[in-house]
């Protein structure tokens, strides 16, 4: 074995042209650190400080595929080391990026465990992109893997390798950047309503927010979201028990067939009398009017629970045609936990039936932003006191309204992802990756589900 000297010129590999419609050759060479003397031909072995660079060397008993695996091995918690490769890009081209690892007795993967791509205009650094896919291969090993698009100008790109602060070993084997097809748009059209139903009957109720999802489903919304408790407001019904208040409901029945004539997702509050047993609850009927999921409010104020609900204790994300969502019911929304949990778990837009806050003016604008913002997702929001809004993941107004029975919607984009420049990461960043890679689990414990890694999530991992 041998310690890594720090270097800090980059040797750029040359690589073989290509053009836009090319080939998927890799471009990155001895991909699988099989041509090696006492350091892997065409790779970098560096470190921010010489002293606390791992040992690295060569494993030719441990290998995915070929007759070896770089491995890097540490008895200092402070380690930090790297295996970097530069080679020729096409900025605004597509590429897929692949890289095996696997790791012994490293006690967090999205602490210690980083792969980076970092976008280069000649020397000048334009940007950078985390590789934060990742799931669980054969043989113990995992893969980590993403398609990524070189930001315009880029004419190269920086493959980093990292093993950080941890004791442990790293193998890793089969590194590849191949040029791929462009990652098309997953556009979904989403809708939500604002409406404080008039009563003073629940059938008065049902009529208006019928004909408000029969406008959605005219219109080609694919998933519109309803607010919290609506068949009994200005009823005096409230959360007591009544047919409309249960899941086979008059209410229910309505959204069911509504769902189904327009093969439209319907995400809406009810109150849910099972038995003696009273949930404040959202319900999700699929496009076949069939109700897919039901979200139990999990944060009760004392009014609810006074009036005899009680909590869910499950935070879950719901898989759609379209991707993956979550669904939070009004004071939910004020504990950064509960969608920190679904977007964790890999929700890319979060619905939420809620009544208001009143704690303050548009205090439910600046909490609804401040969600879609912290977790990279959309949020869409069906609320009574204040504006409905369909929020996108820069924490974007895309549409809002304050005005009684009325229907907003927007086509979005589930690829979207803000490119910000950071304070501290030199050039901008992809935000769904930076949180997620950046994100101490390690430090902060278990929050709703725990991955794999026996953490609390970095990464967002496609077996979560």
């Amino acid at each position: 074995m041998k310690r890594s000297t720090l270097y800090f010129q980059i040797v750029i590999t040359a690589c073989l042209c290509f053009s836009n419609s090319a080939s998927s050759e890799n471009l990155v060479l001895n991909a699988g650190f099989e041509n090696s003397g006492s350091e892997p031909t065409h790779w970098v072995l560096t470190g921010p400080v010489a002293s606390m660079v791992p040992i690295i060397s060569f494993d030719h008993l441990h290998a995915f595929s070929g007759s070896s695996a770089l491995k890097m091995e540490s008895t200092n918690i402070n380690c930090h080391g790297r295996a970097v490769q530069v080679v020729k890009v096409t900025g605004g081209l597509t590429y897929l990026f692949n890289a095996r690892f696997i790791t012994k007795e490293v006690a967090s993967i999205d602490k210690s465990v980083m792969i980076r791509i970092k976008w280069l205009k000649g020397d000048e650094n334009i940007g950078y992109h985390y590789i934060v896919d990742i799931e669980d291969e054969s043989k113990g090993w995992s893969l980590a893997s993403d398609k990524i698009k070189a930001l315009p100008g880029a004419t190269a790109a920086e493959i980093s390798l990292e093993f950080r602060w941890s004791t442990g070993t790293v193998w890793w084997d089969d590194i590849g950047l191949e040029v791929c097809a462009d990652i098309p748009p997953r556009n979904v059209k989403v809708g939500t309503v604002y409406c404080r139903p008039p009563g003073p009957t629940v059938e008065k109720n049902i009529a208006v927010m019928s004909e408000l999802l029969d406008k959605a489903g005219q219109a080609g919304c694919q998933m519109i979201c309803l607010p919290e408790g609506w068949p009994t407001n200005n009823t005096g019904i409230g959360m007591q028990q009544h047919e409309v208040n249960t899941l086979e409901g008059s209410a229910s029945q309505m959204m069911a067939l509504k769902a189904k004539q327009y093969g439209m997702y319907i995400i809406s509050g009810l109150y849910s009398w099972i038995g003696d047993t009273l949930n404040n609850v959202a319900a999700l009927y699929n496009r076949q009017g069939v109700i897919q999921a039901i979200y139990k409010k999990v944060q009760l104020p004392d009014s609810e629970a006074q009036s005899g609900a009680v909590p869910g204790n499950e935070l879950p994300v719901f898989t759609t045609d379209f991707g993956t969502i979550g669904i939070l019911i009004c004071w939910d929304y004020a504990f950064p936990e509960v969608a920190r949990a679904m977007a964790l778990q890999g929700a890319e837009i979060l619905f939420c039936p809620i009544a208001g806050d009143v704690r303050g003016t548009d205090m439910w604008k600046v909490i609804s932003r401040s969600r879609a913002v912290d977790n990279a997702v959309y949020f869409v929001n069906a609320i009574y006191d204040g504006h409905s809004m369909i929020i996108n993941p820069a924490g974007e107004v895309l549409q809002e309204t304050g005005t009684q029975n009325s229907l907003i919607m927007s086509t979005i984009d589930l690829n979207f992802s803000p490119p910000w420049d950071w304070v501290g990461n030199a050039g901008r960043g992809d935000w769904k990756g930076v949180w997620r890679k950046d994100r101490r689990g390690d430090v902060f414990g278990g929050i709703g589900v725990q991955n794999a890694s026996g953490g609390d999530g970095g990464p967002v991992s496609k077996n979560k």
